[in-house]
């Protein structure tokens, strides 16, 4: 074992001849116990949430999305289109109409967009887990009919129990005289469910129709406004949408889930790092019990220095043995605080131990442990304990002793 590092933990387990190193030792100890217990309970929340939104996020964003690059509406049946819909990864190709309406039920009005949509959306958005009120029906071979958002169903205050239709409005296409004397078009329908997916931008936001409807009220013969694509199992987004990419070229823009809402993944990220910067500076500000326990220790250890030195041990290994003084604490703090976090991380996980408040869309706050966190926590730990216990062990002993330079 290397000499320094065996006296450097004779040095941790023994008992120091003054109380007050003891004391120092021990607050820094705790600091950093507690600093990386806090980085790892708080990031493994933050990841919590950040799957927990995903998840609703999911109901409505497939895994593909394909829009023009410029205009609204393009036709979804050209040979490209073809060779995609075709394409052994593709579980789910829906078309998507989708505008901005006005929406009235009874004296009370809305608006919102309306969201036309094949068969193959229903299925593939899972949404019939989420109803809230009534069945997952556009249509039932006769009539169509509508699934709104429980928010866009709170505003309009329509229920499935109503026998009433909602009436939707777009406005026009042209500028001839019949659009002057009314300038909308009009369709009712009925509502069939209410949805519910706890995120509401979705809930107050979006009223789901028939594809054919959709076209009629808005126009649209056979073209649609995007293009809605579910994988297979297994399947590698990534590989998927750079093929299609190359098939339909710039003039559309391909879509993965995470590029349609990337604002809010940069929000989050961002907000995922500051909070991880500031505990690693409320961890820095615990180092310094660090640097004063070091400090008191080679005052402490003054005779054992002069007895090292006399010995013929160089001021570099004598140094050696502080700084791996301040190591050891510092690993020492690192391993009981990640086991600390990760048992209370599982705990929360299978019990619910942290209750959150108000009427979200959960009863406790979300929690998941991911590895690669747990390694940038150690390392962080592990690098601001080096260069805390670095200062002292390279400032105090040129002003305190005389140590042989041999």
């Amino acid at each position: 074992m290397n000499f320094s590092l065996y006296i450097a933990r004779r040095y941790l387990l023994s008992k120091k001849s003054k109380n007050v190193v003891n004391i120092i030792s021990a607050i820094a100890m705790i600091g950093v116990i507690v600093g990386t217990t806090a980085l790892v309970v708080v990031l493994s929340i933050f990841n919590g949430f950040d799957v927990l939104i995903k998840s609703f996020f999911s109901v409505f964003d497939s895994e593909i999305k394909i829009t023009a690059a410029e205009g609204k509406q393009f036709d979804p049946y050209s040979s490209a289109f073809e060779q995609i819909r075709n394409d052994e990864s593709v579980a789910y190709f829906c078309e998507v109409a989708e505008e901005i309406a006005h929406f009235k039920f009874e004296d009370r009005q809305f608006i919102a967009n309306i969201k036309g949509v094949s068969e193959d959306f229903l299925e593939m958005s899972g949404l019939d887990n989420h109803m809230y009120d009534g069945n997952l029906l556009l249509n039932d071979g006769n009539f169509d009919y509508a699934v709104i958002g429980r928010g866009m169903a709170y505003n309009l205050g329509a229920s499935t129990n109503f026998v009433r239709p909602i009436y939707i409005s777009v406005p026009k296409k042209g500028k001839g005289s019949s659009t002057l004397l009314d300038p909308f078009r009009h369709k009712h329908v009925f509502l069939s469910g209410i949805y519910e997916v706890k995120q509401q931008e979705v809930d107050d936001q979006y009223a789901l129709v028939t594809l054919d409807l959709a076209r009629e009220l808005l126009e649209m013969d056979s073209t649609v406004t995007s293009i809605e694509i579910g994988l297979v199992e297994g399947a590698d987004v990534k590989r998927f949408q750079k093929e299609i990419k190359k098939k339909l070229g710039n003039e559309f823009v391909i879509q993965n889930r995470y590029q349609q809402h990337e604002s809010y993944y940069r929000v989050a990220k961002s907000e995922r790092f500051f909070i991880y910067l500031t505990l690693s500076f409320i961890l820095v500000i615990a180092s310094f019990n660090l640097a004063s326990s070091i400090s008191m220790l080679i005052l402490d250890k003054r005779k054992d220095i002069n007895i090292l030195s006399s010995l013929g041990l160089t001021k570099q290994k004598i140094g050696l043995i502080f700084l791996f003084e301040g190591w050891l604490v510092s690993i020492v703090g690192a391993a009981i605080g990640l086991v600390l976090g990760v048992l209370i991380c599982l705990g929360q996980m299978h019990y619910g131990w942290l209750k959150f408040p108000g009427s979200f869309s959960i009863e406790y706050y979300p929690v998941e442990l991911r590895w690669t966190n747990l390694i940038v926590i150690a390392i962080t730990v592990l690098l601001i304990g080096a260069v805390a216990s670095w200062l002292p062990v390279k400032l105090l002993p040129k002003k305190f002793f005389q140590i042989n330079q041999e």
